[in-house]
Formats: structure tokens, sequence, C-alpha cells
């Protein structure tokens, strides 16, 4: 029996070790803190970066984000909004929060506004609307009550599935120990932020981990499948529609009827598609229609509702072109900030944001501002 038990006992090292090994990565990587945990770190370390790698949690760290930080001004939208930063507002930037990733449609929307809203409602508000979420042969992606809560703490289930997951990629697992060992990245918190592939700022901004193209370098769409490819395909996010929903029009109306009660000012934005993209929805007879009728109710039903919006469908609307896009419908900070620039062009929007046109004019006239990033000059 000893003879067997001290058999086990050898054969048990290796992987006793092992599983030590990436307990040490997950915890000392930041990977399985608790969203609460990041927030908090975030707060006293205002420069560092979050991203995991097995389990984003937009939905809970952005909602979370928006509870705890109480912000003045909020950006609303998907992923595609996430480039808006708090150095672009002027005397507003520290409270500034950009919940962009935290709403996919428009039930997300009237989720967070209407039936979860946060105990302070923002003064300002930007939405980013998508083209499909007014396209009702798209069923949203996500629930947003559901989505808010999970990932907030480190479930078991994470736990096991972050161990296959570092178990599978022995080469990060050393990088990371030997990482750790040498407290060469205190301010990234999760793996994916670790490896390089960017992550969220305290801000609630995404900082992306796409290396920045040269100079003259031509656009190229780093999505996969590309964006373009949905689009002369009809998939995904391009599924022929022959108009735009009544039911979904009126649920956004709904929106911004609650927050004109509430005197809130709300500015809209559609965000930039690439010239391969927006010429295949202009002309494609599945899409033409649709795309043109998006492109005209939108912007007519934030008018009406006496909110102004910025349509950057074309990046040459703002100044730019398809370089200052990561792919085909994601712009970068440099042309979120043409964004913001135009924005400020409506007297309220204006008078909400003091020392704005400044900021933005600085950081774009900055030597150190590129076609992507965004030369703010923030002290932390």
């Amino acid at each position: 029996m000893r003879r067997f038990l001290g058999h086990l006992a050898r054969f048990s090292i290796l992987p006793a070790a092992a599983l030590v090994a990436c307990e040490l990565v997950l915890f000392g990587s930041g990977e399985a803190w608790s969203i609460d945990r990041v927030l908090d770190f975030q707060r006293a370390h205002p420069a560092a970066l979050f991203l995991r790698a097995v389990d984003q949690a937009f939905y809970a760290f952005k909602y979370h984000g928006v509870v705890e930080r109480r912000p003045r001004v909020l950006v609303l939208g998907s992923s595609r909004t996430m480039k808006f930063r708090a150095g672009m507002f002027g005397t507003a930037a520290g409270e500034f929060f950009n919940a962009g990733g935290m709403i996919n449609s428009l039930g997300d929307l009237r989720a967070f506004c209407c039936e979860r809203p946060p105990a302070r409602v923002p003064e300002v508000v930007i939405i980013g609307v998508d083209l499909w979420w007014l396209n009702e042969r798209i069923l949203p992606p996500f629930a947003f009550a559901e989505e808010i809560e999970r990932g907030l703490t480190w479930s078991f289930d994470q736990h096991v599935t972050a161990l296959r997951w570092l178990f599978e990629r022995p080469a990060t697992l050393a990088r990371e120990l030997t990482s750790l060992a040498a407290r060469s990245q205190p301010l990234y918190v999760g793996l994916a932020a670790r490896e390089g592939r960017g992550g969220f700022r305290n801000d609630g901004s995404f900082a992306t981990g796409v290396p920045v193209p040269k100079q003259g370098e031509p656009f190229v769409d780093r999505e996969e499948p590309p964006i373009i490819e949905r689009a002369r395909t009809a998939t995904a996010n391009f599924i022929p529609t022959d108009r735009v929903s009544p039911e979904r029009l009126a649920l956004l109306s709904s929106v911004l009827d609650d927050y004109r009660t509430q005197q809130r000012l709300v500015v809209g934005y559609l965000p930039p598609l690439s010239s391969a993209v927006r010429g295949v929805l202009s002309t494609d007879p599945r899409q033409r229609d649709f795309f043109a009728a998006f492109r005209q109710l939108v912007p007519a039903l934030f008018a009406a509702h006496g909110f102004a919006l910025v349509d950057a469908s074309d990046p040459a609307t703002v100044g730019m072109d398809d370089t200052g896009m990561s792919d085909g419908f994601h712009g970068e900070e440099t042309l979120h900030a043409h964004v913001v620039r135009l924005m400020l062009e409506d007297p309220r929007v204006g008078k909400a944001f003091p020392g704005a046109p400044e900021a933005i004019a600085r950081a774009l006239a900055s030597p150190g501002t590129n076609q992507w990033q965004l030369d703010l000059e923030e002290r932390y």
C-alpha cells in the first residue's frame, strides 16, 4: 500500500504543479477577479487596462461601472461606440463613462434606460444607433437583465473553463508566470490585456491592441469574416429586409421620450461604415431601401424629439476616410474625436462641454496623434 501511495504521489506531482501554476496565473493576472475588484483597482490605478481572455463580461463591467461611477456624461451603444474617451469632453472628463458594448439592441437600450436605470440618470447621453437594430429580421443577441449579472463574480464554471484554456496554451502559462514573477505588467488586468490585445480604460473606453498602420498604408478590414463579405452575402448583421421596423422605431422613440421628460440632453450617433460596405448597402437591391430609410428616419426621429445627431455613416462627413477605421464598421479614436467636434457645433452640446473644443483641437493638432490614436495629454 505504501508503495502504491508513493507511486501515486510521484504521478500527481506534475499535474498538481501545473494546477497550482494555473491558479497563480488566473488570480495573479486578474483574470479571475470579480468585476467589483476590477473597478476598485481601476479607481486606485486610473491608467490600468482590463480585458479577460476567457469571459470578457462586457455587460457586467459596463453596467456596474455606470452604477459605481455615477457619470454625468454617458455613452451607450455597441462596440462601435467604445472609442469615445473622457479627454474629448473638456471639463466633463472626470464625470464621463463609456458604456459602449453594453447595448446591442433597442431592447437593451430600453432595459437600461427605463427598466434598470442607474440611481443617477446621466445629464448627457450619447447614443450610437446601429443599422441592424431597426431590422426586425435580426433578433436581439442578448438578454440585458441576465448579461449584466453574468460574469460579475468569478463562477466555478468560469474557473474550469479558464483552467482548460490555460492548459491548452502552455506558452501563455509560461509567459505569465515569468511576467508575474518579474512584476512586469502591474497595470494590466486580465490575460487578454496582458497579452497585448488592448483593454478597457478607467473611463470605459477601449484601448486598441491592434498595431496602428503606418501612414499611407491601405485600409484593411480586420474582422473575421470581413465586414464587406457579410454585406455582400447579406448575412450576419446585413440580413435583407424591406423596411425599417415601425415597432423598433417606436421603441427608440419611447426611450427618447423618457429622456426628454427627464430633461436630459441626448446626442445621437450613426457609426461609420467603410466605403466598400457603404457602397454595397447603397446599391444592392436587397439592402439599399432599408439603408436609405435608416439614414433618413433615425435622424428625423432625434430631431423630432429636439435632439442633435451626427450621421458618420460616411467617414468623409467628419473629415476622414477608411484609414480611420480598423475594420468595415469600427472607427478608431481619431475619427471619434472628429465626431465629437461635429456634435459640439450644436449650441446645447457645446454648452454642456466647456473646454471640449479646445481639447479636441489640441489633440488633433498634436504630433502624437495619428489616424487611429489620439494624444489627449491625459494625466493620471
